[in-house]
């Protein structure tokens, strides 16, 4: 229906089926999963607004808003409020309070137009899984968290409103605001853009073949560059994203006007088009489109050293030479690893020569650097932030969809600085192969093999120095004699296992969630208080379980640990404890017995298994803790205890920090 006030309309409209809506300036094949959306019978409309892709559904409630922009953000806003208190306008999503109700789509040409799509309940994984989002979100964690960041009019007002409960009320909040208005019926109250062929969008979506990619994101939103250079020339450039921007060709023109320019002189050209040429948008701002392209043009610079553009993905924080001379840290991708290899799902290697990660392994070493396999997301962040704080460099790899999905982990980690150099791998990605295999990737259990590019690895560092500076130490462990009788009957000594280096040097998050001695739920204690509870907790419990990690299953001849573990050995026996051995981080991948040993991606299975009602971990490394913590909590009724040796797991139900041996003693002797 169109309502017309006197400073402005409104449209509200349904939608007969689902739909992803792209926005005007979106390249489809970036932003959302075409086989999932054509397998599950979603439509595609491209939008003639600009912004963010979003789902919608029968149960969606779509509003456009024309008038001045201050009709849009003071008028009906105000509006909105009477009915919904803490609404609020971010950028370019309509929020209840901290959790995202809507996207925003607008045009702010010549009249400003506005809509947004209010979902009366959350449909979340067709969500994530229609558009492109980052892999944790399609976790059944991700899904949860997913569901705690968004929210709906149904959750919002805590009760089963129908659609036309919700628009009696929108409309009676609008004549409380605007006075009396006239409503007219339009086109059967639908979407009114037009559905397009999801084939024919996508192959004519796609660049051509020779052209440099570059991603640049910022408040206001994401921009795609595609550039293509001719002897020193930029023959070809188109730019893509979610941006709200007027004039609605803008961009185009930038195109049109930086084509047949020379590539060193670009720079200077921006700065007289974004002088000569002023423009609207919502959060955009001159620096961001410059940055936008020079992150691109710069990638050119890989051909001064013999690589290929369209290997490197990004140089993060400065040039590409300044990053490669810096490079103190190498970043491996650990599906780049075969599957047969022990340090497949560990941050260390063999150098056995099987593949190209030992190659890089000893080239790094040469370099004086420090090199490190990512096992997990949490790694990646903790290792980045490490990073930061020492001041280091890096050279990663990994593949552009992954980029991509982490770019805010990248580029905050420079801000704090941890600049650095990406490289594409070859081979097919688990995003390539669709959701599920994403899913896989998460949980340490995607088995497709990927390689280096070796090449560009080796010329990427011929600026610097060999060194003998950093070499690995080859640290020996064997089952520790404490809990030798816990040890699975089929578990055969690896290769390598996860030694306490781990937690030492790259678990650096750790420090910024640290409260003080304890925590019980979200109270700070200390942890003498703390162990009282805990040891309430235990001579209640029916079946209280310890789960030992790989810091204390194993011998590395550390005095510490081997105290820790004597004395977690007496806690076990004096609480009769359950024990589950948590021996490394490799994906059992349903080969193992859940009534002694835990899936690293699949903790919550053990314990269900036994029914514990209260989990003890202690040993295990932290940025795996956090992970087991999660899924405990998701899917068990356990109460989960985490005796840190670090700085403690707020997310615990009980957690206490530097958890060594006298203080397992401490806690003995009130048992």
């Amino acid at each position: 229906m169109k309502i017309l006030t006197e400073n402005g309309k409104f449209n509200i409209y349904g939608f007969d089926k689902e739909y992803v809506i792209l926005g005007y300036h979106q390249d489809p094949s970036k932003e959302i999963r075409l086989d999932y959306i054509e397998q599950n019978g979603i439509g595609l409309i491209k939008s003639k607004l600009s912004g963010q892709a979003v789902y919608v559904d029968k149960d969606t409630v779509g509003i456009r808003v024309e008038g001045e922009k201050e009709f849009f953000y003071e008028r009906f806003l105000k509006a909105f409020k009477n009915i919904i208190e803490d609404i609020n306008i971010e950028g370019t999503q309509l929020k209840v309070g901290q959790k995202r109700l809507s996207v925003i789509h607008g045009d702010i040409e010549d009249k400003y137009i506005f809509e947004v799509f209010l979902p009366l309940s959350l449909n979340i994984e067709k969500t994530l899984k229609s558009i492109h989002m980052p892999v944790e979100k399609l976790t059944s964690y991700g899904i949860k968290a997913a569901d705690d960041r968004l929210t709906s009019i149904r959750k919002v007002f805590g009760k089963d409103i129908s659609k036309k409960e919700f628009i009696n009320m929108l409309l009676n909040s609008f004549y409380d605001e605007f006075g009396a208005f006239d409503i007219e019926d339009d086109e059967e109250n639908k979407y009114v853009d037009k559905e397009f062929d999801q084939k024919f969008i996508f192959e004519n979506a796609k660049p051509k073949e020779g052209y440099t990619y570059g991603l640049y994101r910022c408040k206001g939103g994401t921009f795609r560059v595609y550039i293509k250079r001719l002897n020193g020339v930029l023959e070809d450039i188109f730019i893509n994203g979610d941006y709200i921007i007027s004039p609605k060709d803008y961009i185009k023109s930038l195109e049109n006007f930086l084509k047949g320019k020379k590539i060193d002189t670009i720079k200077d050209e921006l700065d007289r088009f974004l002088y000569t040429h002023p423009f609207k948008s919502i959060d955009i701002s001159k620096e961001d489109i410059k940055e936008a392209i020079l992150f691109t043009i710069r990638k050119l610079d890989a051909q001064d050293f013999g690589l290929k553009e369209e290997t490197l993905i990004a140089s993060i924080g400065a040039n590409l030479k300044e990053n490669l001379q810096k490079a103190k840290v190498m970043l491996l991708p650990y599906c780049a690893k075969p599957r047969w290899c022990d340090y497949r799902h560990l941050d260390d290697c063999g150098e056995c020569g099987g593949c190209t990660v030992g190659d890089a392994y000893r080239l790094a070493y040469q370099k004086g650097m420090i090199p490190i396999t990512i096992t997990s997301f949490e790694l990646l962040r903790d290792t980045l932030i490490w990073c930061a704080k020492n001041g280091y460099t890096y050279i990663g790899h990994c593949c552009y969809e992954f980029y991509e999905k982490r770019y805010e982990a990248f580029q905050k980690a420079s801000e704090f600085g941890a600049n650095g150099v990406l490289f594409d791998i070859v081979g097919t990605t688990c995003y390539s192969l669709g959701v599920e295999e994403e899913e896989k990737a998460y949980h340490g259990e995607f088995t497709v093999e990927l390689d280096l590019i070796k090449d560009d690895l080796f010329k990427s560092l011929s600026l610097k120095e060999e060194t003998t500076e950093f070499r690995k130490s080859h640290q020996s462990f064997d089952f520790s004699k404490h809990f030798l009788d816990f040890k699975p009957s089929y578990y055969k000594k690896p290769k390598a296992v996860p030694t306490p280096e781990e937690d030492r040097t790259r678990s650096a998050m750790q420090i910024d969630v640290f409260k003080g001695e304890a925590t019980i739920k979200d109270s700070v204690v200390s942890y003498k208080e703390a162990f009282k509870a805990l040891a309430n907790l235990i001579k209640s419990s029916k079946n209280p379980t310890v789960v030992v990690g790989p810091l204390l299953f194993w011998d590395f001849n550390e005095k510490e640990l081997q105290e820790k573990a004597e004395l977690t050995r007496l806690l076990i026996e004096k609480i009769k404890a359950n024990v589950k051995i948590l021996p490394d981080y490799r994906p059992k991948l349903k080969n193992y017995d859940p009534s002694v040993e835990m899936d690293p991606p699949n903790p919550h299975e053990a314990i269900l298994h036994g029914n514990h009602d209260i989990t003890i971990l202690i040993g295990t490394h932290c940025y795996r803790t956090d992970f087991i913590i999660r899924l405990l909590k998701k899917n068990t009724p356990t109460t989960v205890v985490a005796l840190c040796g670090l700085y403690g797991h707020p997310e615990a139900d009980l957690s206490t920090s530097f958890t060594d041996a006298s203080k397992i003693e401490e806690l003995l002797g009130m048992l």
